[in-house]
């Protein structure tokens, strides 16, 4: 077989798949010695996408002063930022005296840093060969390392229009048009890259990239799970497939793929770092500080990752921990605005609300990172709040919300499906909420109570108390009924109007599932679940129907305080919490979800309901306690009213009010819509009739 035909057979096969048959056709002829040196190229590329990198490196290293491999071993070393062995082989290959030494010794000076000095020695290039595309590439790469966008961009169009086969120049074209927003094309540069070199691992990492930063998590893991195909322990591709994930809440596969971006660079603070995130909002905060320290001691000038310390040790009100590390971070950088944040919040913590005003006022928002920028007005009107700036309070809060739905998450989030699941629970409820009738000896939850209401009326502080009887078992916003509604939805019917046409097992199966989810918490002295949850009131009809002997405890606040206070907080961004951002929805959302309650307990008359008013507990803690106790069937337990004892043995409070209940029992919340009366004007006539009916 001559070396053309070869070639071609090779050739063939490579672009049918047959990577291994490809190389094994040319391994044989590599062997004998003079050796074409396309066929050198073509088993080199082969060996990359059957990702053997350091193999295919290895076949060409003799052959530097073949002036196409030197070109090729040096143009694929610095598309993959593999920089020390591109160094490495410029410094090796013999020297010509020829314009190739000219590009060789401009990507020298690129490396070092020196990006003006490259620059001028490309334009040499191009004066004496103006046609030469490697030229016109590092050029580019030296005006974009410059700033110098515009310039850039049109040097690597150069490189692409005279080698339309230089995946290294689409590459990096892709670069320049993602900086300009352009974000289309980029794409498009990236997909050509890929098209020429499908073993590029850079091209697939930034594509992948370029989709997360348009909020399409989804296609980034698409693109990031080939790349992994490839090179299963590429680090960052592993970081970032699990901060995918994460936004996209599939908690176990983003702690699956952090966990093995740390195992492939372990001196990488980054994925430390997330995996402390992660950890954080699946409430394993103690767990998360072990990582936040360890990122901390690979990086300890890292302002940012010291703030995230100080706020986790801040959450598990772990407060003179965190203060030394403020002091720790202080000293390092006295400027740092996200320390000098995490420090006023601590100062608010302790109660010294002037001191925090004063330092949240002297932070220049434009410094801080990123990621707190959202926290930042929060806490500035939290804290304006506490000082009697009601006004400089609201316009703090109105900032953060409206950044909030600027997120990739809000973005990601249907507004209209909370709605959606109300009006089909009210059409439910309509026809009499029908099931399966109960048969004798069937699990009817006479061992339940769910503790409902509307976020922010009180549940958080109602649920520690009645936690502190030895014979309750209390569930802080578990997932339990979730799992049996998801059940039912998968039923012809969907949720919840099969619960219609349920057979009497199928009933019990989902009972069964809703046991299961509270085994793992409970132990034998439990006599009494209660399982808190607010936004649930909207499924209380669903629960009252499976297990009808049920008791349900409903904590009540003035409706103004409770939109009030849901308007003011940090919430992650969900189906539920994306109408708390603005006034006028929160108002629409309550009014939906009160007026579903109301036809709730007119529809079902059977249900054995509690009211908690807010206002009492914190007036009468002890009465109202006891009443509660009464309607439970428990006894009256001694020290259930001292609920920080409570605290003191969890391991962390779940919700946005875990500052606010480690205190004692205060009334400042009381009515505290008054001072912002004005703002709730427009709305009175939705929220009057609510406001009548609960006698405020």
């Amino acid at each position: 077989m001559s070396e053309d035909q070869l070639l071609t057979l090779a050739k063939s096969l490579v672009d049918s798949g047959d990577l291994a048959g490809a190389e094994e056709a040319l391994a044989a002829r590599v062997k004998i010695h003079p050796i074409p040196l396309d066929t050198l190229l073509l088993l080199a590329e082969i060996r990359l996408r059957l990702n053997r990198p350091d193999e295919a490196l290895a076949l060409l290293a003799p052959y530097g002063a073949h002036r196409h491999c030197a070109d090729w071993v040096r143009e694929y070393c610095i598309g993959e930022r593999m920089n020390a062995q591109a160094t490495a082989w410029l410094n090796a290959i013999p020297k010509s005296g020829s314009i190739d030494d000219l590009i060789d010794q401009a990507v020298l000076l690129q490396l070092s840093g020196d990006a003006r000095s490259a620059a001028a020695l490309c334009r040499k290039v191009l004066t004496i060969q103006p046609d030469n595309a490697f030229g016109h590439n590092h050029l580019g790469r030296s005006l974009f390392n410059s700033g110098m966008t515009a310039e850039a961009r049109q040097a690597f169009e150069s490189a692409t229009r005279l080698a339309p086969a230089y995946s290294q120049a689409w590459h990096n074209l892709g670069h320049v048009l993602r900086a300009q927003n352009d974000l289309k094309a980029a794409m498009a540069a990236y997909g050509k890259a890929l098209a020429i070199a499908p073993y590029y691992q850079s091209a697939m990492f930034n594509l992948a990239l370029l989709k997360m930063g348009q909020g399409d998590n989804t296609g980034a893991i698409e693109q990031l799970d080939t790349l992994l195909a490839l090179n299963p322990g590429h680090a960052e591709g592993l970081l970032n497939i699990g901060i995918c994930h994460h936004i996209l809440r599939e908690f176990d596969k983003a702690r699956m793929a952090f966990e093995q971006s740390i195992a492939a660079d372990p001196a990488q603070p980054r994925a430390l770092r997330h995996m402390g995130g992660l950890l954080r909002e699946m409430q394993d905060s103690w767990k998360a500080l072990d990582y936040y320290r360890s990122a901390l001691s690979i990086s300890p000038g890292n302002g940012d990752l010291r703030a995230e310390l100080i706020a986790t040790l801040e959450l598990l009100n772990e407060l003179d921990e965190a203060e030394k590390t403020v002091t720790e971070g202080l000293v390092l950088n006295p400027k740092d605005a996200g320390i000098l944040f995490e420090s006023a919040k601590l100062h608010r913590r302790r109660r010294d609300f002037d001191g925090a005003w004063q330092i949240l006022t002297s932070i220049n928002p434009q410094q801080l990172p990123s990621r707190l920028l959202l926290s930042y007005y929060y806490e500035c009107g939290t804290t304006a709040d506490r000082v009697d700036r009601f006004d400089e309070a609201f316009t703090a809060y109105e900032k953060g919300n409206e950044l909030a739905l600027t997120s990739i998450r809000a973005r990601n989030t249907d507004p209209t499906a909370l709605p959606r699941q109300i009006e089909r629970m009210q059409k439910w409820l309509g026809h009499g909420a029908p099931t399966v009738a109960n048969g004798p000896d069937e699990d009817l939850g006479a061992d339940l109570c769910f503790l409902i209401g509307f976020p922010r009326s009180g549940t958080t502080l109602l649920d520690i108390m009645l936690d502190g009887h030895d014979r309750v078992l209390s569930l802080e916003e578990k997932p339990t009924v979730e799992h049996v509604a998801f059940a039912l939805d998968r039923l012809p019917g969907h949720y919840p109007d099969a619960m219609s046409s349920l057979t009497g097992s199928q009933k019990a199966e989902l009972r069964l599932l809703y046991r299961s989810k509270i085994a793992q918490y409970r132990r034998p002295e439990h006599t009494l679940v209660i399982d808190k949850m607010p936004i649930r009131t909207m499924h209380a009809a669903f629960i009252h129907r499976l297990f009808p002997d049920a008791k349900f405890i409903f904590a009540e606040r003035h409706p103004c305080d409770v939109i009030l206070s849901n308007f003011m907080q940090h919430y992650a961004i969900n189906e539920a919490m994306i109408h708390f951002a603005r006034l006028n929805t929160a108002v629409v959302m309550y009014d939906s979800v009160m007026r579903l309650w109301t036809l709730t307990e007119e529809k079902l008359l059977s249900m054995r309901v509690r009211r908690v008013r807010y206002e009492s507990l914190i007036a009468d803690t002890e009465g109202v306690l006891r009443d509660a106790c009464a309607f439970l069937d428990l006894p009256w337990q001694e020290g259930m009213d001292r609920h920080q004892d409570t605290i003191a043995q969890r391991a962390q409070i779940k919700t946005n009010s875990y500052h606010q209940v480690t205190e004692p029992v205060y009334q400042r919340s009381k009515f505290r819509w008054l001072n912002y009366k004005s703002h709730f004007e427009p709305y009175m006539k939705v929220l009057q009739p609510h406001i009548d009916r609960m006698g405020y």
